[in-house]
C-alpha cells in the first residue's frame, strides 16, 4: 500500500518528513510518494512571487527533503503539468498506475475544507483518506460519517512553510526547522527573500 502526500512543499520542513514517517508506520504503508503541487487552485491567487516559487524549485526541495529516507519518493506528476493542479485527477491518475493500492494522506484542516474542492464527493467516496490532525484541529465530528478514512496517530508538530517563510524574511533563525540539505540549498539560491 503506497501513500499519497500531496502540498505545496513550500518549503518542505521537519513536519512534512514526521507525518510521512509516522503514516509509514501507523498504516503499514510500503512508501510515501510526494506529490509537490502544480499551480494549485486556492493557493494561485494572491501569492507573492517569492512566497510560490516555480515547480521546479519546490519539487528540488522535496527531493532534497526526503532523499535520506529509502521509502520515501517524489512524483514529478503535479509539477510538470500544465494548467491548475486538481487533487481529483492527481487520484485518478495514480488509481491506475497503483490500481486501488493507494492512501490518499492529508491533515484535518484539508479534509474540513474538502467540500470547496473539485468533485470532492468524488474524492471521499471513491478513494481511502489517511488522515492526522493539525495543530489545533479536532479529529471528531464528521470525519466519523466517512469509513474509508484512516486515522493517524502523529505528533502535532507547530511548525509550518508559511512561518519558514517568515523567519527567512524577517532574518531568523529557521535552520532546523527544515531537512539540513534544504537549509543548504535555500541559503545558495537565496529563496524566499
Amino acid at each position: 500500500m503506497t501513500g499519497l502526500f500531496g502540498g505545496t512543499f513550500n518549503p518542505p520542513h521537519i513536519g512534512h518528513m514526521i507525518l510521512a514517517e509516522y503514516s509509514l508506520h501507523e498504516l503499514s504503508l510500503d512508501k510515501v510518494i510526494f506529490i509537490p503541487s502544480g499551480m494549485p487552485p486556492h493557493k494561485s491567487q494572491g501569492s507573492k512571487p517569492q512566497d510560490l516559487p516555480g515547480c521546479e524549485t519546490r519539487y528540488k526541495l522535496t527531493v532534497l527533503a526526503t532523499c535520506g529516507n529509502s521509502m520515501f519518493e517524489v512524483s514529478d506528476y503535479e509539477t510538470k503539468k500544465s494548467g491548475l493542479s486538481y487533487t481529483i485527477d492527481t487520484l485518478r491518475h495514480f488509481d491506475k498506475i497503483l490500481r486501488g493500492e493507494m492512501i490518499f494522506l492529508m491533515g484535518m484542516d484539508s479534509f474540513n475544507d474538502l467540500k470547496n474542492w473539485k468533485d470532492s464527493e468524488d474524492i471521499i467516496n471513491n478513494f481511502t483518506l489517511g488522515m492526522w490532525r493539525r495543530p489545533g484541529g479536532d479529529m471528531s465530528g464528521n470525519v466519523s460519517d466517512y469509513p474509508e478514512i484512516r486515522r493517524i496517530n502523529a505528533p502535532e508538530i507547530p511548525v509550518s512553510s508559511s512561518l519558514i517563510r517568515k523567519n527567512i524574511r524577517e532574518g531568523k533563525p529557521y535552520r532546523y526547522l527544515v531537512p539540513e540539505k534544504v537549509y543548504a540549498y535555500i541559503n545558495a539560491m537565496d529563496l524566499y527573500l
